[in-house]
């Protein structure tokens, strides 16, 4: 049976570095031939490609024209496709205070006579300064578990839980009952679909698949398929503050997706103190929070929605006694929140347990 691993090869890692891709001038040489000239470069000091900031540390940027660019009439210089103002002696100093984190791309454009003569494009890295607080946890009850549900998402809608299920063949969407881990209620995926993350907004329920680059839409209610989507990439966890969703793809980043229109809104890039946090996976919202489970680890990333940076880290180690692993036990994967209770449970692939968990600062 195929199955995520840490050997994978995850798709849709995205270089740091923008190449620089000047604007191409050309001209007709005597014998006909076209001949194709980049734009000149500038050259930037103090700032490298790629170079990583801390959040609210200024980016001090100086730089020099080509002597193609000599006499030009105006420099201009954008961030994040907004334009600064005008440079002071070939240097800017931009602040980072308020940014999401993650990638910032830098513009410097050259002009004489209102046509481009030197150009120069970089990015760089924001990372938060906030060390994230550590969260520690306490066993509050114990629940069976399927240990059939190779889970990919859970959460509470009301007092209603649902657990989307991955693996090809055996993929499903369900309802289970929490005191006896039964399922009431369950809707097959094609065999072909390994399934993943879930989210609820009003009526419909919403699960990804993992490389098929699909994603199904149900009735909550009867869980009767009423309608499909796509997407680029691959679909990792899924959950929803009620007016967006939240879509990882077990890189760094979540996607906010329209769930009326299934189109790509915005992302952040999410980060930490000392890098960017990889592999993303199932994903809840818990009061104003992202929280996600990191693939192959026991812990959860709460993140601030807004900007990408990690407040905090919840360690769950050693939650499944080690008596209680079996050959098809898997990694710690599902965070449900029970809204009106203010209760959290947690569950793994394959656990013969889902845990109601309280949250502790270490």
């Amino acid at each position: 049976m195929m199955r995520k691993a840490s050997s994978m090869i995850y798709a849709a890692i995205i270089s740091l570095a923008l190449v620089s891709c000047g604007e191409k001038t050309s001209k007709t040489t005597d014998n006909g031939a076209e001949e194709i000239k980049a734009t000149p470069l500038i050259e930037v000091a103090n700032v490298r490609d790629g170079q990583v900031f801390t959040e609210g540390e200024s980016i001090a940027i100086s730089f020099k024209l080509p002597t193609e660019a000599n006499g030009a009439d105006s420099t201009v210089i954008t961030f994040n496709d907004k334009k600064l103002p005008k440079a002071n002696n070939a240097s800017v100093t931009i602040a980072t205070d308020g940014l999401k984190l993650g990638r910032q791309r830098i513009v410097i454009e050259a002009y004489k006579n209102g046509s481009l003569v030197a150009e120069k494009y970089l990015s760089v890295v924001l990372k938060s300064k906030l060390k994230p607080t550590l969260y520690t946890y306490k066993v509050v009850k114990i629940y069976p578990h399927d240990t059939r549900a190779y889970t990919q998402g859970l959460l509470f809608d009301g007092n209603t839980l649902y657990e989307g299920t991955g693996q090809r063949g055996i993929s499903d969407i369900r309802i289970t009952d929490l005191v006896t881990g039964q399922v009431v209620k369950s809707a097959p995926l094609p065999s072909e679909i390994f399934g993943e993350g879930i989210a609820i907004v009003g009526d419909k329920a919403y699960q990804l698949s993992w490389q098929d680059q699909r994603g199904f839409i149900y009735n909550k209610h009867t869980l009767e398929k009423i309608g499909e989507f796509t997407y680029a990439g691959e679909g990792w966890g899924l959950a929803t503050d009620g007016k967006v969703l939240f879509h990882s793809d077990g890189t760094n980043a979540i996607r906010l997706v329209d769930p009326s229109s299934l189109t790509e809104l915005s992302r952040i890039e999410v980060y930490d103190n000392t890098g960017a946090v990889e592999y993303l996976n199932e994903l809840e919202y818990i009061n104003g929070e992202i929280w996600a489970n990191i693939y192959q680890t026991d812990k959860i990333a709460r993140i601030d929605p807004s900007t990408g940076r990690v407040n905090g880290y919840v360690d769950l180690s050693n939650i499944l006694p080690k008596n209680d692993y079996t050959e098809t036990t898997d990694v710690l994967n599902g965070i449900a929140y029970h809204k009106a209770s203010g209760k959290i449970y947690v569950t793994g692939k394959n656990w013969p347990k889902l845990f109601e968990i309280k949250v502790v600062k270490r």
